[in-house]
């Protein structure tokens, strides 16, 4: 394959798109040999990139981490809290309210498609919010305006030394996030 890493123009984007979408023919005079040798090169790099990576701390957003039997019932019962324990650590607990189970959502959960228990892992003194926010994205559900407050000022007086201080926007989730993820 050529060394050319050049972006596909936005035709051939369109007319791939369009091939995948709809099993259309396209033509070589929309997307030639040297196009395909590039996105497949692309591809291939990408892959490699993500295996190398494997569980170095990549949170992959696209899938829902299970906690519960159904995640119908995952979705409905359960919200995100906050917590800190004895020794300050912060805490990011999944609870089905109905049922009153807890489960501790660690950073290696984020990477996993289902629970995992007992990693040793901790979040440390605080949770970025936009951390805690992906957290609730990944688990499906919701947490409530006083909990992810309560993070905010948590991470803010962690860092800053002010729980008052205005978190910079790099630790926030955007509002439309958070208006998603917040139970109403």
């Amino acid at each position: 394959m050529s060394d050319n890493k050049a972006l596909l123009s936005q035709d051939e984007i369109d007319a791939l798109v369009s091939f995948l979408k709809k099993k259309e023919k396209v033509g070589n005079d929309v997307l030639d040999q040297t196009s395909i040798d590039r996105l497949v090169e692309i591809l291939n790099e990408a892959k490699a990139n993500e295996e190398a990576a494997g569980g170095s701390g990549r949170f992959f957003g696209n899938s829902v981490i299970s906690v519960e039997q159904d995640i119908a019932v995952q979705r409905e019962q359960c919200v995100l809290l906050y917590e800190k324990d004895n020794k300050n650590y912060a805490h990011i607990i999944c609870e089905n309210v109905v049922t009153g189970v807890r489960h501790e959502i660690t950073p290696e959960c984020l990477n996993q498609s289902c629970l995992v228990e007992d990693m040793g892992e901790s979040w440390g003194y605080a949770i970025m919010p936009v951390l805690f926010d992906l957290a609730a994205m990944r688990l499906q559900v919701k947490y409530s305006a006083d909990v992810f407050a309560k993070v905010c000022k948590d991470y803010a007086e962690c860092m800053f030394g002010d729980a008052k201080k205005d978190l910079p926007n790099v630790y926030l989730p955007t509002a439309a996030r958070v208006l998603d993820n917040m139970d109403k």
